[in-house]
């Protein structure tokens, strides 16, 4: 078995096979969609399966801008049965990048991607007429993803970028890379709960000036909040949620 350096080197050689690989599977399935093929929608699930792998190991890679390029191609892809024809074009730029970034023409500094990674295409909806896409990223943080979801559709629908993120490491890694324009974090996550998130993000130079906000069904003066940073905005899920959500936008600014 491997040890030290031998092993992160394993590691990384496999991460960068494997994105091979996929990239490989995502061509031949892309053709099989354009004709229609059942065998591509059954091998297009399965891509989506072996994505999230792949982004579980570019966490431990070091290759970050590699990592960050997967993960954003997983999040664009999660959620869709088929690609439409627009969303597909979407998908050959991941691919045109993630090439590019594997062959060594398209890198990147990797203490700060915010510029890189608002250059990938994002899902918008296609059913709201009249919407202006804005250059304002948003990390959602939240472990379900029918409430990562919905939160997700309503920001897209103002406009907004989203990235969800179903862990409070990944988070705070993707967040000290990407920096996102603002951070909405459930209450309960996993590793850190949200509260220790934002707690994180307040006392780290790299993040102390980024905006967060709690989502929660607590009160504001709930004891388990006692320790929230006081800049942190809180949104409350259920029917409060749109009033609260428009609250934290204002609040920072964020039009």
């Amino acid at each position: 078995m491997p040890h030290g350096d031998a092993f992160e080197e394993q590691v990384e050689q496999e991460f960068v096979e494997e994105t091979r690989d996929i990239l490989g599977e995502l061509d031949v399935i892309i053709g099989q969609l354009a004709n229609g093929s059942e065998e591509g929608k059954r091998r297009f699930k399965k891509l989506l399966r072996d994505l999230s792998g792949l982004r579980g190991a570019g966490r431990y890679s070091g290759f970050p801008l590699l990592a960050v390029t997967v993960h954003r191609l997983y999040d664009y892809l999660a959620g869709l049965d088929v690609p439409s024809p627009e969303e597909v074009q979407d998908v050959l730029t991941f691919a045109d990048v993630l090439n590019g970034i594997l062959d060594g023409e398209i890198s990147h500094d990797a203490n700060d991607l915010s510029e890189f990674v608002r250059s990938l295409p994002v899902r918008r909806p296609f059913d709201v007429d009249d919407v202006e896409h804005l250059d304002v990223e948003i990390m959602v943080v939240e472990p379900q993803r029918a409430t990562a979801h919905i939160i997700e559709r309503e920001l897209q629908n103002c406009g907004y970028r989203v990235v969800n993120v179903h862990s409070a490491l990944d988070a705070i890694a993707l967040a000290v890379r990407t920096r996102p324009d603002l951070v909405i974090a459930s209450a309960t996550l996993d590793e850190l709960s949200g509260v220790d998130l934002a707690c994180a993000f307040s006392t780290m130079p790299s993040t102390k000036s980024m905006p967060v906000a709690l989502l929660t069904s607590f009160e504001k003066d709930d004891a388990r909040l006692k320790d929230l940073p006081d800049d942190t905005m809180v949104i409350q899920k259920g029917s409060k949620f749109g009033q609260g959500l428009s609250e934290a936008l204002n609040k920072f600014g964020i039009t």
